[in-house]
């Protein structure tokens, strides 16, 4: 029976600090929201928010398309009331798609994030390529920095190290 009692006062106190901290907890450490759900080409977004505490850093601001490809990306820092608030144009080169699009905010680590969405729709179409643009380098296709350079220092690399084991390998005793 005194068992019994003590797993019930156990769960009682689990229970009662579980529940109270729950309820002591702060609010968003940011949060983010813009002045209009949807924008078109040429129309300025008001990306604003707050933050829970002043840490002396700036906030990240990132856009994404529906294919979550980055269209923008912007810092700003928080007012001294905790606020914050920047500007965004919506279209240009890298907005191409119509459908949703996402803020992510960002403020000092990956534990204090706030995300929003918006619809976007492009004024006009983009022209379609014809077969002269075709041939030419796109603007969107991943260039390897330093390209066949870095191959050359890799194989130089490894024809070292072959080279230096053949000299020294009588001293490796296995």
């Amino acid at each position: 029976m005194i068992t019994s009692s003590r797993i019930y006062l156990v769960a009682i106190t689990l229970l009662t600090v579980s529940f109270l901290t729950a309820v002591a907890q702060t609010s968003a450490p940011i949060t983010v929201t813009t002045d209009k759900p949807t924008y078109s080409d040429g129309n300025t977004i008001i990306i604003s928010g707050t933050v829970a505490e002043q840490l002396n850093i700036p906030i990240s601001v990132i856009i994404k398309d529906s294919s979550n490809n980055i269209v923008y990306i912007a810092q700003t820092n928080p007012n001294s009331d905790n606020t914050y608030s920047t500007q965004a144009v919506a279209g240009g080169d890298l907005w191409k798609t119509t459908g949703t699009y996402e803020i992510d905010v960002t403020y000092g680590g990956q534990d204090k994030t706030s995300k929003t969405t918006f619809a976007f729709t492009p004024t006009s179409a983009q022209p379609p390529v014809s077969s002269s643009t075709a041939n030419q380098t796109n603007p969107n296709q991943a260039v390897p920095e330093f390209g066949s350079l870095s191959a050359a220092i890799f194989a130089i690399s490894i024809l070292t190290v072959v080279i230096l084991y053949t000299r020294v390998r009588t001293s490796f005793k296995f």
